[in-house]
């Protein structure tokens, strides 16, 4: 089978996007898990926002992965 270029360009454009995506997946549930076992409100409140704009990235991301297909 082989593929033109167009093709192998999405292939890959979807396995970054993929890879990418499971990356910031994980670094949002690691922020909304330090988030809940800081006691400090100051800290509490930084690994909230990260969290909140690490969930956007990944909106971002599952979006662009929908433009491809």
């Amino acid at each position: 089978m082989q593929l033109n270029e167009m093709e192998m360009k999405k292939i890959l454009d979807q396995g970054m996007l993929t890879r990418s995506l499971i990356e910031t997946e994980t670094a949002m549930k690691k922020c909304q898990m330090y988030n809940e076992m800081a006691k400090d409100a100051a800290v509490k409140g930084f690994f909230k926002e990260q969290a909140k704009g690490l969930e956007d990235v990944v909106g971002y991301f599952k979006k662009s992965m929908v433009g491809l297909q």
